[in-house]
């Protein structure tokens, strides 16, 4: 879940910003929570530690980057979007690493790609990664950029958005460390579900144009595991 906080001083600002992310979000299928706050000490005394914050700067006692500066000793990694009609605070503003700085009245079209932008920002943060280690290296690899694992002989290849990755290892310690978007199809391949286009014939085409065969004893396994993961992901 996101947890995002939005902080002004005027409650109609706060129902407008909560309203229009909350379409934005579920359009989006994201699941999320929404706090507001209409004054910093609200938002600097509350107890959860917010992911995303949309934060007002002309606000009475700590105005918006006094209460940035605050809010980044305690929760160092959460994005920080301004959201003000004062156009001459940007300086201030990356001083405290905000993300975006929005001005009244907020357009749409802006909110949402900044919106965007954030979300890709969390999910890059949120993904868990694969360590490997090869022979000069260690590496870590996003479970999204692979498409696919297979293995030769005592090789392990995954197959990723970055190119192929090889090192030694065991197909079945390699499907333990990986979560449910991936199956077992065959015994040589591991492919990741978020990627697969069609299934026909025995074969999976995914999204980078490979073809993967599906053995006949997993066909009745994977068509649950594949209805399964289209219904909750």
């Amino acid at each position: 879940m996101i947890q995002i906080a939005v902080c002004d001083d005027e409650p109609v600002m706060c129902r407008f910003l909560e309203t229009k992310l909350t379409s934005l979000l579920e359009s989006r299928r994201v699941i999320y929570s929404i706090t507001c706050y209409t004054s910093s000490s609200e938002l600097l005394n509350a107890p959860a530690a917010y992911d995303l914050i949309f934060l007002d700067i002309q606000m009475p006692g700590f105005d918006g980057m006094e209460t940035a500066r605050q809010l980044r000793e305690r929760i160092a990694d959460c994005i920080l979007i301004f959201v003000t009609v004062l156009k001459d605070c940007m300086p201030e503003a990356f001083e405290v690493e905000a993300f975006d700085y929005l001005i009244k009245p907020v357009k749409d079209v802006r909110l949402a790609l900044t919106l965007d932008r954030a979300l890709k920002k969390l999910n890059r943060r949120k993904e868990p990664h694969l360590l490997v280690r090869t022979l000069n290296q260690c590496r870590s690899i996003a479970f999204n950029s692979i498409f696919y694992c297979e293995v030769i002989n005592r090789k392990l290849y995954l197959h990723t958005q970055d190119g192929i990755i090889d090192y030694y290892g065991k197909m079945d310690a390699l499907e333990m460390q990986l979560d449910n978007r991936f199956f077992r199809c065959h015994r040589s391949y591991l492919v990741n579900l978020e990627y697969l286009k069609t299934y026909s014939e025995g074969q999976l085409l995914l999204q980078d144009g490979s073809r993967i065969p599906v053995s006949r004893l997993r066909h009745g396994e994977f068509m649950e595991a594949m209805l399964q993961y289209m219904s909750f992901g």
